[in-house]
């Protein structure tokens, strides 16, 4: 009843506006007098009838005036000029009337326009500082960038409770001049002084193509200022709708990486997999799953996805994949089950195995050696012998920088991998792997572990002051992999190019930083080094040379590996010495099938003295970190 009460008022006062600017034209034309009252009597309900049809022509007859904007004044401009056009007409050539010169027309019109704008622009600011009052304090942002995305946010932040009081920008020329009536103040390095002046609470980074060293830079500036701040999305997906600016992010580690982001060479790999059947074991891990992603766009006849956990494999239907219109088939498998593993390849006819599917994680790895040597080694020998008889062409192992003078039984466990697929004798299936190091984000890794502890904990255990990993998103990890395979010939490892490794400690801080929290605010707990790990990875052994590919990011060791025969025979006396679960037996074949595996016996106690201090513990926290 209001809202309709409300439109009545509207339509009323809208009305009058129309017919006193064609009253005030008459006045203005005539020296303020008003010749032939008789005839403005009759023109003013042509002129307000005409006007209204203009305006339900340009759908502007409705009163949600909040978000009036340039787009809706252009439209009026255009409603006003068909309208007065139309009264023109309709007054010389239907009704005759030749009282009123052209100039009035004119000046009717311009009235008109400057009236119903002034209207709504009114009405528009009158409705949103009524929000304001009923939102209560709007918080005071400080936004970095003064380009388009900066443009769109201040839009955008006039309907949420935030106050744009100013922007920052390195574009000398942009100083001082204004986007939406908000300030350009000056350079990004500024960003602690400004904050500090102008009582921002929190910070909008709004420069969506900053690339991870210009994003580094903008967020120590942001960090030093003391308080929140977030990113917002890319251009690209506000385009395509994906997102709206209003959803902001915080910054995420992505951004923060000194590295220019690998695309999919997608043509490259099409004429690869086009039209045909692949498969995609550990289809529901990180990297899997992304294989699987990446692949479905590459259009394959079909997709087979295997993994032996139920969930993650149902979540990969219902989400990741959810909406393709290829046919993919979800099998729940143990790539162990030898009989299973040779029905799905047979009866789907898989052309092209990539295989992700392992025990992973060092510590558990360590601690149930067994187990990683049935998944990692036997599981693969099975699988490749399996594939070669049912008439796979081609086969990718997904392989580790762990597997490079091995310190962990899960790294030996790669490393056999590669020597398998490598030390195979030449057949009809070519056989390849690719080494690269940790991923950012995937399951247990240590981005979100260190999430999850500033979170809900307010501390960081990290094990090693000088521990350094190489990194890679797991996107462009994935598009690495996917190009090496159209370019290893058989026997090949390839290594893709991580760049230079970074230091866990300084992964901790950038995150502390990025997450808007002070160094001081979270603790970094040092809880020393786990069983298997090593301070620092590397890609290549010594003895190996590396070798470039067609593919700037992707490079070739060469090895000297074992003959199949005899890594074979090994294999088997490995299986045997497994049958016990006895680890030190375990570990002392492995060693010698892969000699750089750096291990040494050690008493039962000291290994169970080592599991004690994996951290987990909070009593423990204070003691290890001291002793660190």
């Amino acid at each position: 009843m209001l809202a309709r009460r409300r439109a009545w008022m509207m339509f009323l006062l809208q009305t009058i506006l129309m017919s006193v600017a064609l009253v005030l034209a008459l006045l203005l034309r005539f020296d303020f007098a008003l010749p032939r009252a008789s005839v403005l009597v009759m023109a003013v309900p042509i002129l307000v009838a005409l006007r209204w049809a203009a305006l339900f022509r340009y759908k502007l007859n409705h009163t949600f005036w909040r978000y009036t904007g340039i787009g809706d004044m252009g439209e009026l401009l255009k409603a006003v000029l068909l309208g007065s056009l139309m009264f023109f007409a309709v007054l010389r050539y239907v009704c005759r009337i030749h009282v009123f010169p052209i100039s009035v027309y004119v000046i009717e019109g311009m009235l008109s326009f400057l009236f119903l704008a002034g209207l709504r622009v009114g009405a528009r600011m009158i409705l949103q500082a009524r929000c304001s009052q009923q939102a209560g304090e709007q918080v005071p942002v400080l936004i970095v960038g003064a380009g388009a995305a900066a443009a769109l946010l201040v839009r955008e932040l006039e309907r949420l409770n935030y106050r744009a009081i100013g922007l920052v920008d390195d574009d000398r020329l942009k100083k001082g001049t204004k986007i939406y009536g908000v300030p350009v103040l000056g350079p990004i390095n500024e960003i602690p002084t400004q904050t500090r002046n102008l009582g921002v609470r929190e910070i909008l980074i709004a420069v969506p193509s900053a690339t991870g060293a210009q994003m580094l830079r903008i967020t120590d500036f942001c960090a030093r200022a003391g308080v929140p701040f977030r990113a917002v999305p890319g251009l690209a997906d506000l385009i395509e709708g994906k997102v709206t600016i209003s959803e902001l992010r915080a910054v995420n580690l992505d951004d923060l990486l000194e590295r220019d982001p690998v695309r999919l060479d997608a043509d490259m790999v099409s004429t690869k997999l086009s039209g045909r059947v692949v498969m995609v074991t550990g289809a529901a891990g990180s990297i899997g799953s992304e294989l699987c992603k990446q692949i479905v766009r590459c259009q394959p006849k079909k997709l087979i996805c295997v993994d032996q956990a139920e969930t993650p494999l149902f979540n990969l239907q219902q989400h990741v994949l959810a909406g393709s219109k290829m046919e993919i088939v979800y099998s729940v498998t143990d790539i162990t089950d030898t009989e299973r593993m040779r029905r799905l390849l047979f009866e789907h006819q898989v052309g092209v195995i990539f295989h992700a599917a392992a025990y992973k994680h060092v510590p558990m790895t360590e601690a149930n050696p067994h187990e990683g040597l049935r998944n990692n080694v036997f599981g693969l020998v099975s699988l490749v012998e399996t594939a070669e008889e049912c008439g796979c062409e081609d086969f990718l192992l997904v392989s580790t920088d762990k597997a490079v003078k091995p310190t962990s039984l899960m790294g030996c466990t790669k490393r056999l991998g590669e020597m398998i697929v490598g030390s195979r004798e030449p057949s009809r299936m070519r056989c390849v792997s690719v080494r690269f190091g940790n991923v950012l984000g995937s399951q247990g890794s240590v981005v979100p572990v260190f999430q999850e502890q500033i979170r809900s904990r307010g501390y960081i255990t990290v094990t090693h002051p000088e521990m350094t990993r190489y990194f890679m998103t797991i996107p462009e990890a994935v598009s690495l992999v996917l190009q090496a395979f159209t370019v290893g010939e058989h026997g090949n490892i390839l290594v893709l190019d991580m760049g230079k490794p970074v230091r866990i400690l300084d992964l901790a801080k950038t995150l502390i930083r990025i997450s808007g929290k002070r160094q001081s605010d979270v603790q970094i707990v040092f809880t020393g080094m786990r069983p298997g790990e090593k301070l620092h990875e590397e890609l290549f052994y010594d003895s190996e040379v590396r070798l470039s590919t067609p593919l700037a990011k992707v490079m070739r060791a060469q090895s000297q590996l074992p003959a199949w025969q005899l890594l074979s025979r090994r294999l088997q006396e490995l299986q045997i010495a497994a049958y016990d679960h006895d680890g030190d037996r375990i570990r002392a074949k492995l060693k010698q099938i892969v000699p750089e595996y750096q291990w040494t016996p050690e008493t039962p106690a000291t290994v169970a003295r080592a599991f004690a201090a994996l951290p987990g513990s909070d009593s423990n926290l204070q003691e290890r970190a001291n002793l660190a």
